[in-house]
């Protein structure tokens, strides 16, 4: 291995340990923090936030493989001291499951405002046009189309950033079709590493919906 590579090495290890070092510190969400507002409990200082949106970043990912490092390990190692409570676990994982029926409960509610009737206005001027962006609004601004959309998010993009095997541990949320043992057999590996797949899923999509 030359200089420069075991340089580079050096300089990759030193990122990943700062950012673990600054997602385990906590002092105080500051004023800026997107997520004052979502966070609630956690209370997060600017670093910390740094480091979050870093972690679970495909840059991350890119580095620890870099160092051979298993990113998933790595997460795990940074969000210990940040560990979700036992009713927020079921809860994430319940959002999970009923990934097929959000997106269905979505549909409905956002086609119950495109389809509801306009509502009378004194001018017979107003145009199809202002129906139609009164319409839009309305959906961009329903609380609980919000909501379900942001859980929708947090689902998909951790959904895209797993291996293929994560994936096939991810689909049996909603699928259901194997039992743990099942799903160990199909995919080569045993039990507790489905258990710890399940677990890292979990704890990625709670992050999104920054509950990490």
């Amino acid at each position: 291995m030359s200089i420069d590579d075991i340089g580079a090495r050096r300089l990759i290890a030193s990122i990943l340990k700062k950012a673990c070092d600054d997602y385990a510190n906590d002092k105080g969400c500051p004023a800026w923090c997107t997520f004052k507002d979502t966070c609630g409990f956690n209370k997060i200082d600017a670093e910390h936030c740094d480091a979050k949106r870093f972690i679970h970043s495909a840059w991350c990912a890119a580095l620890c493989d870099g160092l051979n490092i298993d990113h998933e390990e790595y997460v795990a190692i940074c969000i210990k001291k940040h560990r979700l409570s036992k009713n927020t676990f079921k809860y994430v994982e319940q959002e999970i499951r009923q990934y097929k029926n959000i997106l269905k409960e979505l549909s409905r509610l956002k086609n119950d405002i495109i389809l509801a009737t306009p509502e009378k206005q004194e001018k017979r001027s107003s145009t199809l046009s202002n129906s139609t962006a009164s319409k839009a609004i309305k959906i961009s601004m329903d609380r609980k189309i919000v909501e379900l959309e942001k859980t929708k998010n947090a689902i998909e993009k951790t959904y895209q950033r797993l291996c293929h095997d994560k994936q096939a541990v991810m689909e049996e949320y909603w699928k259901s079709r194997y039992t743990t043992s099942g799903l160990a057999d199909k995919l080569g590996v045993d039990e507790r590493t489905i258990r710890r797949w399940k677990q890292y899923i979990v704890y990625s999509v709670a992050a999104e919906l920054n509950y990490l």
